[in-house]
């Protein structure tokens, strides 16, 4: 079994280090952790090495062999009124039992796949949109490296390329252009927009699939996880059926029909009910801790990242051990926009502190010297830790 998590962890590529990041740990809750946890279940469900044959009948009269794949692709019952029997839902048939029937475990590994692709959705649809502009940006300054001016850049095998000091500032006035173009022109405008819509994809996504699953298993989804514990429970044996009847049909020597009454053991659904217990309590914990709070988040972001304080403590987070111009921070909050602030904060969370600070003090300089802006008449002579 941890060779078949370990199979899907390597080709889902959990283990892989990203470098650049271009959403929040909540996003990759969606499209990382359950996306694999998804795509373990349905390689777990497709697995036989486990369980053995997924359906195996008792039958007389019938190759055993006829009747399980019989049983499998059409469907097998159960009788809920069966009190006393030799197992839940199994017994004779009298001529008014209430029989369910019991298709859905054909579906459960395409089910499963289909929500992995569902999770992986949403981070797709921003990934092409983002289209790799922070990764362009921060190409080279995810780290400081003090080199002199002149040196050339080394490339050493197995090592990341360290840029010269003069390759290191070329970047970022190459940043500082981006920057004041997309704040000039407003071109960042829909940027925070696509970011929140996919997160709110997310939410209805959780949502959307949590009813698929109770529509899934016939209603009872919704309490599932809440019986989990219980020793006197019956709901995994109306769910997921251990033992469950199938008739099958053929002609006798005769021309007569002779119906033969087999009983199935259903070892996949002990797979099934495990799997589903824990996608329940994962699908809560990814719907409320999670998705509700990420949201609740950005509206806290929105609703405050004018102020000065604010910007403080964010940005201060997310460069730790870098000391920002109280002043560039006032001028960032008075005369941006969100989706630019948001820009920013990204790239401080892709870049190493001291460069991102000498970053923040230009662009603030830029845009206290804008005509019609509030700073434009104070006095910008402030030097520059270096000119870009």
């Amino acid at each position: 079994m941890i060779g078949v998590f370990s199979a899907v962890v390597s080709q889902s590529r959990l283990t892989r280090i990203r470098l650049v990041t271009i959403d929040n740990p909540a996003f990759r809750v969606h499209y990382r952790l359950t996306f694999a946890i998804l795509l373990a279940c349905t390689t777990l469900v497709c697995s036989r090495q486990y369980i053995g044959e997924h359906i195996r009948c008792i039958a007389s009269g019938v190759p055993i062999n006829v009747v399980n794949t019989f049983c499998f692709f059409t469907a097998t019952y159960t009788l809920p009124d069966t009190n006393h029997s030799a197992h839940p839902g199994v017994g004779p048939v009298q001529w008014d039992s209430r029989s369910v029937r019991h298709s859905y475990y054909q579906w459960v590994p395409f089910v499963l796949f289909g929500q992995a692709l569902l999770f992986y959705l949403p981070h797709l649809m921003w990934r092409s949109y983002e289209a790799g502009t922070i990764a362009l940006l921060v190409n080279g300054l995810q780290r400081l490296y003090l080199k002199a001016d002149g040196d050339q850049d080394v490339a050493v095998p197995g090592a990341p390329n360290i840029p010269s000091e003069a390759t290191r500032w070329a970047k970022m006035r190459e940043v500082m252009n981006h920057l004041d173009t997309v704040t000039r022109f407003r071109l960042n405008r829909n940027w925070a927009a696509v970011l929140i819509g996919c997160e709110v994809i997310n939410l209805v996504n959780v949502l959307f699939q949590m009813k698929l699953m109770d529509k899934f298993l016939g209603g009872q989804f919704y309490g599932y996880g809440l019986h989990a514990f219980d020793d006197d429970s019956k709901l995994f044996d109306r769910v997921f059926p251990k033992m469950t009847k199938c008739d099958f049909h053929k002609f006798g020597p005769s021309g007569t029909m002779q119906t033969h009454d087999a009983m199935c053991v259903m070892a996949l659904n002990i797979i099934n009910e495990k799997i589903y217990v824990v996608l329940w309590f994962w699908f809560v914990f990814v719907l409320v801790p999670v998705s509700v709070a990420a949201l609740v988040w950005r509206g806290f972001q929105y609703a405050l990242h004018s102020r000065e304080s604010f910007n403080r403590l964010l940005l201060r987070e997310s460069s730790p051990g870098t000391r920002l111009d109280p002043v560039d921070l006032a001028i960032i909050a008075r005369q941006t926009t969100y989706s630019d602030w948001l820009f920013m904060y990204y790239l401080s969370g892709n870049m190493d502190g001291a460069v991102f600070r000498d970053l923040l003090h230009s662009f603030a300089t830029g845009l206290r010297k804008e005509p019609g802006s509030q700073d434009s008449d104070d006095d910008d002579t402030a030097p520059l830790g270096k000119a870009i």
